[in-house]
């Protein structure tokens, strides 16, 4: 098979993997979860938001804020908030620069990053399990390669997680746009999608992860299992590699193994130059390689 019809295979099953989950009602399920959670994390953060310009309006001796945001523009030049970004972003400096975004867009950023990767991994993980348990597989690679099977399902997971990223933005918007004050409606928005560009392509190879664990067992319960505790397990190992790299004898293994890590380039994505952007295509290049990674077994199964 030449690289083009590879190609054209790949985008063909992407197609209808996606097509698939909005046809079953997986993708509406997934988008709901998105937007609960987003929803439920930016009312949150405005009652914290609304907490800490209570007591600043009592430093100031003015009267207490009926609505959060009221004293939005001041509180955003206090350190208790620059603090709390920082301790997101876990890099003081690039919240310099963040600080042009809506702290409710920084919010949605960061919620993306922490718990997207969660559910990135454990949706993609039946991806093939499923169909691999069912025997229905084994119709679908006799029109094409498991190679191309592999990389249009990981595909078609990719843009269903996008789909589901940028779906949960209405939730965010709306408690900024109608409940907090201090938002310009057209600019949340704004800077709610452009953020949320950076939250997809991290959430990349934890579909990868889901993708690669769906190839290893037919039972899509156990692919979840195994799907959830590698991002778990990359957490852990992200955590003892930050806490390691900076003793001197060991410093290099662990800036290497943060770089293989997703969770090693999280910080670059806060960046406002074109760093973000680098880290992007390694994402990117990490979830391929990361689903590829179980073709060499995948290719050798009975179906």
């Amino acid at each position: 098979m030449t690289f083009g019809l590879s190609i054209r295979d790949a985008w063909l099953i992407a197609r209808f993997e996606l097509l698939r989950a909005i046809r079953t009602w997986r993708a509406v399920l997934l988008i709901a979860l998105y937007l609960v959670a987003a929803g439920g994390a930016a009312y949150l953060f405005s009652q914290l938001i609304w907490l800490f310009e209570t007591q600043l309006a009592e430093t100031l001796g003015a009267a207490a804020p009926s609505r959060p945001g009221s004293l939005l523009a001041e509180l955003l030049k206090s350190r208790g908030l620059k603090r709390m970004f920082a301790a997101m972003a876990g890099d003081e400096a690039a919240v310099q620069g963040m600080l042009q975004y809506s702290p409710l867009a920084i919010l949605h950023l960061w919620f993306g990053m922490v718990l997207a990767p969660f559910f990135a991994a454990t949706t993609s993980a039946e991806t093939i399990a499923l169909d691999m348990n069912s025997r229905a597989l084994r119709f679908e690679v006799m029109r094409t390669g498991r190679t191309e099977l592999v990389m249009g399902r990981y595909a078609g997971q990719v843009g269903l997680v996008g789909l589901a990223t940028f779906m949960s933005i209405p939730a965010t918007w709306g408690i900024g746009a109608f409940y907090m004050l201090g938002h310009q409606p057209i600019d949340l928005a704004i800077d709610l999608v452009w953020l949320s560009l950076r939250a997809w392509f991290i959430a990349m190879p934890f579909v990868g992860m889901g993708v690669l664990c769906s190839q290893l067992t037919s039972s899509p319960a156990w692919a979840r299992i195994m799907a959830l505790g590698m991002v778990v397990g990359s957490w852990v190992l992200t955590g003892v590699a930050r806490y390691y790299r900076d003793i001197p004898e060991s410093s290099v293994i662990w800036d290497v193994i943060l770089t293989l890590l997703p969770q090693g380039w999280m910080r670059t994505m806060w960046l406002m130059d074109g760093g973000w952007m680098v880290a992007a295509l390694i994402c990117t290049a990490m979830g391929i390689t990361i689903a590829g990674m179980g073709i060499v077994h995948f290719r050798r199964r009975d179906l």
